[in-house]
């Protein structure tokens, strides 16, 4: 049997026209058709910013004086860890020192953990016992016993 070569031949052929075209075509392509003259845009979004402490209008008082206590009769002992609750969302004033007219250095939230550090100090009328958060030793402040919890630590 006896077979046709000249279809193969021409298709084979022509293959090799269409590829050299387009290769010669790419090569000789002027430049500025080939660029695409779009430019890209960055916009910078600033990271985030700590939470600011709202300052609070403190009017001066006369000083109260603070007594130590040294009766063992309270809630809770050096070393404790406490947790804030019962202030229905308003959070608990970390003053600088015990009393009410002592500037405030953070508003603790409800079921925040603070260890007792020391106290008890009894001043306006309330004991007074000096706080500060196990995961951060800047978030500290003296504050009543009153919205005070003890809390186990498993």
């Amino acid at each position: 049997m006896k077979r046709n070569w000249l279809p193969l031949i021409i298709g084979f052929i022509l293959t090799l026209v269409i590829l050299i075209t387009i290769f010669i075509f790419l090569i000789f392509l002027p430049q500025n058709q080939i660029q695409d003259d779009t430019i890209a845009l960055i916009t910078v979004i600033p990271a985030a910013s700590s939470t600011p402490v709202i300052g609070l209008t403190i009017v001066p008082t006369p000083t109260a004086e603070s007594t130590v206590i040294t009766s063992s009769n309270f809630k809770f002992k050096l070393g404790d860890f406490v947790q804030i609750a019962g202030t229905s969302g308003d959070g608990l004033r970390l003053r600088s020192g015990p009393g009410r007219s002592n500037s405030v250095n953070l508003i603790g939230l409800d079921a925040e953990v603070f260890e007792v550090i020391d106290g008890p100090v009894a001043a306006d009328d309330f004991v007074w016992w000096y706080l500060e958060a196990p995961y951060d030793k800047n978030r500290n402040g003296w504050s009543v016993d009153e919205y005070l919890q003890i809390v186990t630590v498993p």
